[in-house]
């Protein structure tokens, strides 16, 4: 019975669900941020908070899921995660907004890296986990171009995670857990720091960038449905890529993940009207899918504390996001929306000095 029940609802569809509800809330915020009386200042506050609550969550949680299971942050995080996106209704200033985006990231971060590892360890890759969750993205970012309406696709979100809850309750815990008797925080980040602090580095200057991407579409001549199509593009690559990448795994994969990120950054500082950047975008789902993707994998195959270190992966990407529009809002304030952009491109290439390499002595296992 529960493999029948676990073949009727795979934890990709729940990804799927879960990141549809979290693309159509996030892609309009900045130009909701604006609409309401927001500076750009303002902009990247909001999405400093929401950053910084999903870091937070993400870090403590996923130990937690080490210790006491999985599924049971995934349902919790999904349940709060449906009240959070609900709560952006009553979002009517900065103020508020500020408020419900600081939920909106807590909740989300108390469940992704618990349903990352259980998808890994019950399905047995992230590959096919990741290129579903990125349709979920393709979907936020389509309904919002054809919607475009807040209220509306604050409620979609809201209906979209509500049922990713209602599906995780038909999920069981294959992997029986073993009770760790402390936190190992730092021995799993010493450990795996050549992934990490790469990563960190180019999410924090990624991060940057889109926080104010919406607003640098717009000046370029994009309407909603534009911004919306030229994230699409991006996240169309994703769900393509994503599979195939885990293929072929390899530390030399991570960085080029890493130069590619700092190419298309560059690129976006070139680029002269919306229809330009949608190559770029082809681009960026490519260096994406392979630093996401191999950061993963070596992550994974380096030890047993798969909560513990996919945790402390999306902690520190969340808060990149948190940090990341701070920078990205000052950076634009005082030189426009290019400075992000050359910003972020640096802290790519830097991220290579460190970055784990064939023939380097590394304290990530090999594959």
């Amino acid at each position: 019975m529960t493999e029948c029940r676990q073949r009727f609802v795979s934890p990709v569809w729940i990804g799927f669900l879960l990141n549809l509800a979290f693309e159509s809330s996030r892609i309009f915020i900045p130009l909701l941020t604006v609409d309401i009386g927001g500076t750009v200042m303002d902009v990247g506050l909001v999405g400093a908070a929401n950053g910084l609550a999903f870091f937070a969550a993400a870090f403590v949680f996923g130990r937690q899921a080490d210790i006491f299971g999985r599924l049971r942050f995934v349902r919790i995080g999904l349940g709060l995660s449906a009240l959070a996106f609900l709560s952006q209704l009553v979002a009517f200033n900065v103020t508020a907004l500020l408020v419900v985006r600081t939920f909106v990231g807590f909740a989300m971060g108390i469940t992704t890296g618990a349903l990352l590892v259980f998808a890994y360890e019950n399905r047995g890759g992230v590959g096919k986990f990741s290129s579903f969750g990125a349709l979920g993205l393709i979907g936020g970012s389509v309904v919002s171009a054809i919607i475009k309406e807040y209220n509306l696709l604050f409620i979609l979100s809201f209906l979209s995670s509500a049922v990713a809850f209602f599906l995780s309750l038909r999920l069981e815990e294959y992997n029986k857990y073993q009770k760790a008797p402390v936190s190992r925080y730092f021995p799993v980040i010493w450990r795996n720091r050549a992934v990490y602090l790469p990563f960190f580095l180019r999410q924090l200057g990624a991060s940057a960038i889109w926080i104010i991407f919406p607003l640098f579409l717009r000046e370029l001549g994009a309407d909603k449905f534009w911004i919306a199509m030229v994230v699409t593009a991006n996240y169309a690559g994703q769900a393509v890529l994503m599979g195939v990448v885990e293929r072929f795994t390899g530390r030399g994969l991570f960085r080029l993940g890493l130069i590619l990120s700092g190419v298309v950054f560059l690129l976006y500082t070139v680029t002269a009207h919306v229809y330009h950047v949608l190559p770029v975008q082809v681009l960026l789902s490519g260096a994406w899918s392979l630093l996401y993707i191999e950061a993963l994998v070596l992550l994974l195959r380096s030890g047993e504390e798969k909560g513990t270190a996919t945790g402390i992966l999306v902690a520190s990407t969340n808060l990149c996001m948190a940090l990341g529009p701070f920078l990205g809002g000052l950076l634009s304030s005082l030189w426009g929306f290019h400075a992000p952009m050359f910003a972020a491109a640096a802290l790519s290439f830097a991220g290579l000095w460190w970055a784990p390499r064939q023939g380097r002595a590394c304290n990530v296992k090999a594959l």
